[in-house]
């Protein structure tokens, strides 16, 4: 699970030092470590990371325990990110990415194009759309706001896998079951492996009849100003009147209206 694409709790090597002086800096710190951190970590390698002694990231990582913020994994004394941490996340960024500005941008820029267009972001393992505008004269696959889709046959989940290292998305692999939802969907891991390479360096991605036959979408990056992922912005086309080579020609317009909803989200908050 890599909750720090949809928890974004930056901190600076700089605030890491100055995560000794407070106790509430040093929890920040914790925190962040393991938010932005894809695989389970220990108490030991927290510590190493923020500075900070031993005992003192025990105390702190069973408190943050007690409310849900973290969890230890399964048969492990390793920690992730808890479901108290991970719903304030998303809500944060939900409510960001659903004011009033961002969504009319996200109106206005589906009836200029005449598609589908949705809002994702990555809730745990799954895609969660959190703001969708259905275009009038469009067939193509229309995700209701709240549904979840998996992230391996989305363009949008694509986005947020190709933020991780090689070695954290070979992590996921071999714990994601990549389920065949249609002819084309990408189960076997070398492909996917590639189709995420071919994301990283394109910097968007691109969906091939993988989630449902009939339809094909693409997906743009709705980043912070420091440049971390916050969402997705895709869309979905019938592929029986827009081929998958043709949806280059969305982005241009995609990744402009994505700019213009994260510095409408972001000026809000």
């Amino acid at each position: 699970m890599n909750a720090s694409q949809a928890i974004p709790l930056p901190l600076s090597s700089t605030d890491h030092e100055g995560a000794k002086e407070q106790p509430f800096d040093r929890a920040l710190s914790v925190l962040d470590v393991v938010t932005t951190t894809a695989r389970p970590v220990s108490v030991t390698a927290i510590a190493g990371e923020c500075g900070l002694p031993v005992p003192t990231v025990h105390r702190l990582v069973a408190q943050l325990e007690k409310r849900g913020l973290l969890k230890r994994v399964l048969g492990s004394k390793k920690l992730v990110v808890g479901p108290g941490l991970l719903r304030l996340g998303v809500a944060a960024i939900e409510s960001a990415l659903r004011s009033d500005r961002p969504h009319q941008i996200l109106v206005a820029f589906a009836n200029r194009i005449g598609e589908h267009c949705q809002i994702a972001l990555r809730s745990e393992n799954t895609l969660l759309y959190i703001d969708t505008v259905r275009a009038l004269r469009s067939t193509g696959l229309h995700f209701e706001q709240g549904r979840r889709s998996p992230l391996h046959c989305t363009s949008i989940g694509k986005l947020f896998l190709a933020e991780t290292s090689d070695a954290d998305l070979d992590w996921w692999l071999a714990r994601a079951p990549l389920e065949s939802l249609a002819s084309r969907t990408i189960v076997r891991p070398a492909e996917f492996r590639v189709a995420i390479r071919k994301v990283r360096k394109e910097g968007w991605a691109m969906n091939n009849e993988e989630l449902a036959a009939g339809v094909v979408g693409c997906a743009v990056p709705i980043r912070d100003f420091d440049g971390r992922l916050l969402a997705g912005l895709g869309i979905s086309v019938p592929s029986a009147r827009l081929s998958f080579d043709q949806l280059h020609q969305f982005r241009p317009s995609m990744e402009s209206a994505a700019a213009e909803i994260a510095d409408a989200a972001l000026a809000e908050h």
